[in-house]
């Protein structure tokens, strides 16, 4: 037969004292702790003010077609460069049916002056000396766009 014997657990000593620099580094700690969790919780739960951006005052469409011919003729223009496709940068037209700029205004235009006036006003959007063609290849089908839009613009202003 076994029989179990009780062991007896030692007292503990007493924790050494700590001295007064000691304690005072020891709420530092956890005064700093405390602190940073406050700060956090307050990050967390306060309320800033939302900002609301009324996305109508920036995007804005383009204007809608006039009836000054030139204009219209531009922004047809702008319609045709943009669709998917209908963009072309080196020639003058492309097996995908895409344009250059001054093809495709050539291709929107009724009249021989309207067309000369378009070309006029898109050299005035590009605002150099260089030939469209030239400037034809330096740009995107965004920024082709953008020309057409701007000189659809003028055209606008100028009541053409």
């Amino acid at each position: 037969m076994t029989t179990a014997t009780a062991v007896k657990a030692r007292p503990r000593a007493p924790a050494p004292a700590l001295d007064l620099d000691a304690r005072l580094a020891a709420v530092d700690a956890a005064m700093t702790i405390r602190l940073q969790e406050a700060g956090l919780a307050h990050d967390i739960d306060a309320r800033y003010p939302e900002t609301v951006v009324d996305y109508a005052d920036i995007i804005r469409p383009a204007s809608v077609a006039t009836n000054r011919p030139v204009a219209a003729l531009l922004r047809r223009a702008q319609q045709r460069i943009l669709r998917p496709g209908g963009w072309s940068r080196e020639t003058g037209t492309n097996n995908r049916g895409g344009v250059c700029l001054e093809y495709a205004i050539q291709a929107e235009a009724r009249t021989g002056r309207d067309e000369q006036e378009a070309r006029i006003l898109l050299r005035r959007a590009i605002g150099s000396g260089d030939p469209i063609t030239h400037i034809n290849r330096s740009l995107t089908q965004a920024q082709a766009g953008q020309l057409l839009g701007q000189a659809a613009s003028l055209a606008n202003l100028r009541n053409l």
